[in-house]
């Protein structure tokens, strides 16, 4: 069994691609904690996910995924459980006011 520190936990960052999550990404890492990037775009994932690596020398694992779509939830949620030392969850991926008619709710943006 492994007797990690906080600061080598895992954290788990939604909408890690760029802006807050992003930024969140970048401090977690240099306070030492491996993280699991997850946001839409790949080519920006891996470029944070490497310079994360270079920079601070911590774990950093990408996983595309849009959790707008069931196939996303399924794989952030597949990805918790079996992340044993996951410590952090920053849920900051994007959310916009359109949805598939199916989906949404009447009124539910408007208040």
């Amino acid at each position: 069994m492994s007797h990690r520190s906080d600061a080598h936990s895992v954290a788990l960052v939604t909408g890690a691609s760029s802006g807050i999550g992003a930024t969140y990404a970048e401090r977690l890492a240099s306070s030492g904690r491996d993280v699991v990037l997850m946001a839409r775009c790949a080519d920006r994932l891996e470029a944070l996910a490497q310079r994360l690596r270079e920079q601070h020398g911590v774990s950093a694992r990408v996983l595309i995924a849009d959790l707008s779509e069931d196939g996303g939830i399924d794989a952030a949620t597949s990805s918790i459980q079996s992340e044993s030392e996951l410590a952090v969850l920053v849920n900051d991926a994007g959310f916009s006011g359109m949805a598939r008619s199916s989906r949404s709710r009447p009124n539910a943006s408007t208040a």
